[in-house]
């Protein structure tokens, strides 16, 4: 696909702005629709929009709830990126399956399940991951 199918799914850069519940079903509304035309099975485009679901949802309650989230076409990859302006995830945090009896933590490792790359940069001034899945061949 060449650079007007980038930027016909591309969405631009948003600016942070605080979101709610009604803001993350429009989100994921917005990731299924989007990812679907740009090829994704219907299926693979509902498991992206739940992995962003989660990640937003977090940005929310961990971060400072300022979210801006991009989607676009990196070659034969669709790629999602969150972002958030909050204090950064704990260092020791790990993607690692919880144990069954705890309380938290099931977030980073559902969104590794679900997604086919998961990279997570955070520091003091906020939060970046970026979700891809592969477009069929």
């Amino acid at each position: 696909m060449g650079t007007a199918g980038v930027n016909e799914y591309a969405s631009a850069p948003a600016e942070p702005r605080r979101l709610n519940a009604t803001d993350l079903v429009r989100l994921r509304q917005h990731i299924a629709d989007v990812t679907t035309r740009a090829g994704l099975d219907p299926g693979r485009a509902a498991e992206l929009a739940l992995a962003v679901n989660e990640v937003a949802s977090n940005a929310i309650e961990h971060g400072d709830g300022m979210v801006s989230v991009t989607v676009r076409l990196a070659g034969t990859r669709v790629v999602v990126e969150v972002r958030d302006g909050g204090p950064g995830i704990p260092a020791g945090t790990t993607a690692d399956r919880p144990e069954p009896d705890a309380e938290r933590g099931r977030g980073l490792w559902l969104v590794g399940q679900l997604c086919d790359e998961v990279d997570v940069e955070s520091d003091a001034g906020g939060t970046r991951v970026r979700l891809a899945m592969a477009l069929p061949a």
